[in-house]
C-alpha cells in the first residue's frame, strides 16, 4: 500500500490523502486528529466487481468487526466522487478500508489496486 499525506494551503479542505492501493488492510489515523470529510474520490477502473469504501471515525478499527460510520460504494470500471457538503464531522480521526462486501462485516479485499483520494479539514 502507498499512502500520502499532503497539506494544502488557501483550498477548501487543508488536507488530500490518496491511497493507491487501498485493501481491507485499513489505513488508521490518516486525519491526524478531528476534522471534516470533504469530499470522497474513489477509483475502481482496475475491477470488475463493485468496491466499498469504509471509513471509520476511529484511530484503529478492526475491520469486520467495528461498524463503519461511513461506507461509499463504488461500481465495477467506474471512477466515483461523492461530495460531503458541507462535510461530515469526525471527532476523533479517520481510518480507511476497501473491501468488496458492503456492511460491518465484509474483509475481502479488492482483486486488483483501488485509488482512494480524501479531502479532508483537518
Amino acid at each position: 500500500m502507498a499512502i500520502t499525506k499532503t497539506p494544502l494551503y488557501g483550498l477548501p479542505g487543508d488536507r488530500y490523502v490518496v491511497q493507491t492501493s487501498a485493501t481491507a488492510t485499513p489505513d488508521n489515523a490518516v486525519a491526524g486528529g478531528a476534522g471534516v470529510l470533504l469530499q470522497v474520490d474513489i477509483d475502481n477502473t482496475a475491477n470488475t466487481d463493485a468496491v466499498y469504501v469504509k471509513l471509520w471515525n476511529h484511530a484503529g478499527p478492526t475491520v469486520g468487526t467495528t461498524a463503519p460510520e461511513w461506507v461509499f460504494k463504488c461500481p465495477a470500471s467506474v471512477r466515483r466522487i461523492f461530495s460531503c457538503t458541507p462535510g461530515s464531522n469526525f471527532a476523533t480521526n479517520l481510518s480507511l478500508a476497501c473491501v468488496t462486501t458492503g456492511g460491518t462485516g465484509g474483509t475481502t479485499s479488492p482483486t486488483n489496486a483501488v485509488t482512494v483520494r480524501l479531502l479532508l479539514d483537518v
